[in-house]
């Protein structure tokens, strides 16, 4: 094989059958291309929908994964399972863009590249959110030289797995297993194989991502605000100013990030006293600030939220999405 569609799966049979069927639907799958399913879930549903829908389908592969209980094992697991020289991590929430296929098979036998990043979509049940996640359309090769570059304007996004089409060789090579837990062991991988290497960005968006479906939503706080800087941090061949443009060393210490944290439902009581309170990286002045923000009600922080963005941050950065932050918040509001 060529390349592997790779699906880390959890839980979501229903939106992992939609998921299949568009990247089914596209006349370039199966020449060449394979899809493998690796399931950590608790349930028996999505082996029963691949029994039942997708068994006698030559080019789908099913594994069970149980063991591989984080997404960052699952990630691993998937990518190691795959049979094709490069390996596209799919959500298996996500949605294929129709006709893609074809473009990204070109691309990876035109350049030969090492790592892609992939351009998306968001969408909602209501419909689209944004037509194009990143402010470039078009492609773009980052440079043997270009390491803080590619971290500032890819550090944000490749918080999303399912933009990473990637050399299986090269994954296996640089991929932390002492990282796994932390959510985006992907990234400190994916950053390792920057390292002298040129990556490619794919501008044509290629998968839709879909809002609000993810699993890890009750560990947010944690996810964003501590594992998350610990892992930019800790790359290695990336410059201090590189990595503060991507997330300050000690979030906790921000009160504008908090403020966010707390519009988007991230931190309450509960929480300020697990991580905050007896924090040695938190300033009294800050401690006290946080606690008033935790004790008032978070509504009113995503109403002033959403009123900011009206006013200050309606343009796109490559860090920000105004049209999905408002759709998050609203969710929220909703």
């Amino acid at each position: 094989m060529f390349l592997s569609i790779v699906i880390p799966s959890h839980n979501k049979a229903v939106f992992l059958k939609k998921a299949i069927r568009s990247i089914l639907n596209d006349d370039e799958f199966g020449n060449d291309i394979d899809l493998i399913i690796s399931d950590n879930s608790f349930n028996s549903d999505i082996r029963n929908l691949y029994k039942r829908d997708y068994a006698n389908i030559k080019n789908i592969k099913y594994f069970s994964s149980k063991k591989y209980n984080c997404l960052d094992s699952n990630v691993n697991r998937s990518i190691e399972l795959a049979t094709g020289k490069y390996a596209w991590v799919f959500g298996d929430d996500d949605i294929l863009v129709t006709g893609i296929l074809k473009k990204i098979i070109s691309f990876l036998k035109t350049k030969k590249p090492s790592l892609v990043v992939c351009n998306s979509k968001s969408f909602s049940e209501k419909g689209i959110i944004e037509s194009s996640r990143m402010q470039k359309n078009k492609n773009y090769l980052y440079e043997k030289n270009e390491n803080d570059k590619f971290l500032i304007d890819m550090g944000g996004y490749l918080t999303y797995v399912g933009a990473i089409i990637v050399s299986k060789k090269l994954w296996i090579e640089n991929y932390k297993k002492d990282k796994i837990g932390t959510f985006f062991a992907h990234i400190d991988c994916l950053a390792s194989i920057k390292n002298n290497r040129e990556v490619h960005y794919f501008g044509m968006p290629a998968i839709k991502m879909r809002l609000g479906s993810q699993t890890w939503l009750n560990k947010s706080f944690q996810i964003w605000y501590l594992f998350y800087p610990d892992v930019i941090w800790g790359l290695e061949n990336y410059s201090f100013s590189a990595k503060q443009k991507v997330i300050p060393k000690n979030p906790l210490n921000s009160l504008k990030l908090m403020l966010a944290a707390r519009a988007y439902g991230r931190i309450d009581y509960q929480i300020f006293k697990k991580h905050i309170l007896n924090s040695r990286k938190v300033i009294a002045f800050n401690k006290f600030i946080i606690l008033i923000i935790v004790i008032l009600p978070s509504k009113l922080f995503s109403i002033l939220y959403l009123w900011y963005i009206y006013m200050f941050k309606k343009k796109q950065t490559i860090n920000f999405s105004p049209k999905l932050a408002i759709a998050q918040i609203n969710r929220i509001l909703n």
